[in-house]
C-alpha cells in the first residue's frame, strides 16, 4: 500500500517592475533589483535569463547588457537566513523596452520558499498522529491503544530508511514491519503498519492531522485504526523530516490476548502463553490475569503435551494455582508453554487475559 503524497510545485512570481529610461543610446546597461514587498529588504543570488547566468545580484542588484536578454523568465537563487530559495519572475517580451525591472515579492512566498521541514518539532507530530488515532478510535467504538516507546523508535528509524530506499512497506532487504518488531525482540500477536508521504512542503500547516485523515480515506489505511475486532493495544508512530519532505510511519501491534471460556463441572482446557507458530526466538515477560464466577484450578505446563498427560492424570506443572477466582502473576515464558484450566465446582464462566511485555 501506498500513503498518500502531496506535491507542490516551484511558485511562478508575477514580477512587479517600474519603468526607467527607454533610450538605450550610448548605453546598454539594464539594472535589475531584487527585494523583498513588504520591507524592501534586498534580496541576493546568482541571476538567470532562462537558464544562463547573467550574474550575482550583490545587495538586491545586478546591472548586465540588455544585449543579453531575451524573453521568458528571470530567477534568482540564493540563501536566506541560511535557507536556500529559488524564484521565477516572468519576463515578457515588453520588459526590454525599459532600462530596468525590480522583482519584488510578498515576505509569506519568502518564508514558504525558505521552509525548511527538518526544523519541524517531529515529537510533537507523531503524538498529534497518535492522538488524532486514538480520537478516531474512540468515534469508531474500540479500543484506544498504548502508546509504546520501543514501538515508536522502530517506527521512527523506518520513517528515516523511507527517505533513503523508498516509500514500500518492505526495506531493500525485504524486512517487513512484523520483521522489524521482531529484529527489536518486540513481541506480538498481530501487527499492521500504515505509511504516508508529503512532499513539497513549504509550511508545517496541520500535519498530523492531514496524514491521519488521508489514512481515514483508504480503506486499507483506516482498517488498523477503526479497529473493529479489537486486534491491536498498542503502537507508535515515527515521523522523518528533510528539506521539504516529511515521511510518516505508525505502527499498531496486539500485545495483549483475551478469552472467554465456559466449562462445566470437571472439564478443563489449554490455553497456548506462547504458542510455538510464532515467529520469535526469545521469552517474553507475560503478564496473567484470570477470573472466574466459580473456583478453578490453573496449572502452568511447558507444552500441549502436558495436556494430554493431565488427561491420563499425570501432571508435571510449572507451577499451579488450586481452588482459586482470581489468579494474577508475571512470568517470563518460553516458546510453546501454556496454562490449562479446570473447572472443580459447577460451569466456571471463565476470562483469561494475557498482556506481553
Amino acid at each position: 500500500m501506498q500513503g498518500n503524497k502531496v506535491l507542490i510545485s516551484l511558485i511562478i512570481i508575477l514580477a512587479t517592475f517600474t519603468a526607467g529610461c527607454t533610450s538605450y543610446i550610448g548605453d546598454s546597461s539594464y539594472k535589475m533589483h531584487f527585494f523583498v514587498n513588504e520591507t524592501l529588504e534586498p534580496l541576493e543570488g546568482n541571476v538567470y535569463n532562462n537558464d544562463n547566468l547573467l550574474g550575482f545580484a550583490t545587495n538586491g542588484s545586478l546591472v548586465t547588457r540588455i544585449e543579453k536578454l531575451r524573453p521568458g523568465l528571470i530567477s534568482i537563487n540564493g540563501t536566506y537566513n541560511n535557507q536556500e530559495f529559488e524564484f521565477f519572475f516572468e519576463f515578457p517580451k515588453d520588459s526590454l523596452n525599459y532600462s530596468g525591472m525590480n522583482f519584488s515579492l510578498h515576505r509569506n512566498e519568502l518564508n514558504k520558499a525558505i521552509f525548511n521541514a527538518s526544523f519541524i518539532d517531529i515529537q510533537k507530530i507523531e503524538s498529534e498522529i497518535f492522538d488524532n488515532i486514538n480520537e478516531e478510535r474512540k468515534t469508531s467504538g474500540t479500543n484506544t491503544l498504548k502508546w509504546d516507546t520501543r514501538i515508536a523508535q522502530v517506527a521512527r528509524n523506518y520513517s528515516k530508511t523511507l527517505s533513503i530506499e523508498g516509500f514500500a512497506h518492505k526495506d531493500l532487504e525485504g524486512r517487513s514491519v512484523g520483521d522489524r518488531l521482531r529484529e527489536n525482540k518486540i513481541f506480538y500477536t498481530i501487527v499492521a503498519e500504515d505509511l504516508y508521504m508529503i512532499e513539497g512542503l513549504n509550511d508545517e500547516g496541520n500535519m498530523s492531522r492531514t496524514i491521519v485523515d488521508g489514512w481515514m480515506k483508504s480503506p486499507g489505511h483506516r482498517s488498523p485504526i477503526v479497529d473493529r475486532d479489537r486486534l491491536f493495544s498498542d503502537g507508535g508512530a515515527g515521523v522523518y523530516c528533510e528539506k521539504k519532505n516529511c515521511y510518516a510511519v505508525m505502527v499498531f501491534a496486539g500485545l495483549e490476548h483475551d478469552q472467554n471460556i465456559k466449562l462445566d463441572h470437571g472439564y478443563l482446557t489449554f490455553v497456548y502463553l506462547y504458542d510455538p507458530s510464532y515467529p520469535f526466538d526469545f521469552d517474553v515477560p507475560v503478564s496473567i490475569d484470570i477470573s472466574s464466577n466459580e473456583y478453578i484450578d490453573i496449572y502452568l505446563v511447558q507444552g500441549r503435551e502436558q495436556y494430554d498427560s493431565f488427561l491420563k492424570n499425570n501432571i508435571n506443572s510449572i507451577f499451579e494455582s488450586k481452588q482459586v477466582k482470581t489468579f494474577s502473576r508475571k512470568v517470563t515464558a518460553k516458546k510453546g508453554e501454556g496454562i490449562i484450566i479446570q473447572s472443580t465446582m459447577g460451569t466456571a464462566d471463565v476470562d483469561v487475559h494475557f498482556r506481553y511485555s
